[in-house]
């Protein structure tokens, strides 16, 4: 006989409502929810927390990738904290637009490149300057305990260790990589060579930060999320063993994914999901179009609906990328546009 504890916390999750809750009727009620809802998720991960530092950078090496010339780049995020980066250059010159990749859990950074390849050499050929950072704890930022060079613990990541000693200074992992992403940002912006658009775009994990990072960051102009928009109910209280950078102290009073990416909003949102992925719950695609709903609500009230892609494929956890290439390419083209017209 065993005496689980977990159907309490569904139950709580049932009966309270999350306090931020998208309920907005008009435009101005929505983008005052928004800065609400903003500076609350800044408040418990930690994001506000960040100890700003010099920025070092240091350039490294160039390593072959399935045939993809990558840079390797160190960055300083935090006084002492480095976050190593491949960086891949369009052929021809002028200024860049900048894509951003962050890797899902089962690795770091080379993964990412292995996984979206293709998307990658699309990318560069329209002219995008695609950068692929590890987040903390994973890739070439590994622990100590999983600090190996075995292929096993290659793919694995210190999460679990980082979350117990982040939450003791009022931060989460998921916050440190929402930092680190803004810090690169700010790197990449200062580059001559870097144009004002700045796309993100992730897998399963890299997904989860992209998501993040675009609902907190107003500076990514669009963002693509592929195996992570679903119910937290069903998809991390329901399924605990999930990576610990899921985890944020308070977030499952806060907020839904539904309202984190109604943060988006009116900025084009890409989501992917997969009618075979596990991740999304119990109940497959229906933990996942309330989420997309509740983010529509407010693509609504902002009259930009059309800038909100929710694609569906017939496969699992995976990413496929029918029609990521042209929506960011016609994203980089509204956002010329408007910003030609303002």
């Amino acid at each position: 006989m065993y005496y689980s504890s977990l159907d309490f916390y569904v139950k709580a999750f049932e009966d309270k409502p999350r306090e931020y809750a998208f309920s907005a009727q008009s435009r101005e009620e929505c983008v005052l929810w928004q800065s609400t809802l903003r500076n609350r998720l800044c408040e418990i991960s930690g994001v506000n927390r960040g100890v700003r530092c010099e920025g070092r950078h240091e350039f490294l090496r160039t390593d072959d990738i399935n045939g993809l010339s990558g840079e390797y780049h160190l960055l300083e995020t935090e006084p002492d904290v480095w976050m190593p980066f491949y960086l891949f250059r369009p052929g021809e010159g002028g200024e860049h637009p900048i894509l951003i990749i962050p890797h899902g859990h089962g690795g770091g950074k080379r993964e990412a490149v292995i996984g979206q390849e293709q998307f990658i050499r699309e990318s560069l050929e329209d002219g995008f300057l695609v950068v692929c950072p590890d987040t903390r704890g994973s890739g070439d930022r590994r622990e100590f305990p999983e600090q190996k060079e075995e292929p096993q613990a290659m793919r694995s990541n210190s999460h679990r260790e980082l979350l117990q000693v982040c939450i003791g200074f009022g931060r989460s992992v998921i916050g440190t990589a929402v930092w680190d992403l803004m810090r690169l940002a700010d790197y990449l912006k200062s580059l001559p060579e870097t144009g004002d658009f700045m796309a993100c775009a992730g897998m399963s994990g890299g997904g989860q930060q992209t998501l993040w990072w675009a609902a907190l960051d107003e500076r990514v102009n669009a963002a693509i999320t592929s195996g992570y928009f679903y119910g937290m109910k069903e998809s991390l209280i329901e399924l605990p063993q999930n990576c610990a950078c899921n985890f944020v102290p308070f977030l499952f009073e806060t907020a839904d994914m539904g309202d984190i990416g109604a943060l988006i909003a009116p900025r084009p949102f890409f989501i992917e999901s997969g009618k075979q992925d596990h991740l999304s719950g119990k109940s497959g695609l229906q933990n996942v179009y309330p989420q997309v709903e509740t983010t529509r609500k407010a693509y609504r009230l902002l009259d930009s609906e059309e800038c909100l892609i929710h694609s569906i494929h017939p496969e699992g956890h995976k990413w496929i990328g029918r029609g990521m290439r042209e929506f960011l390419m016609s994203s980089r083209k509204r956002y010329t546009q408007m910003n030609e017209r303002s």
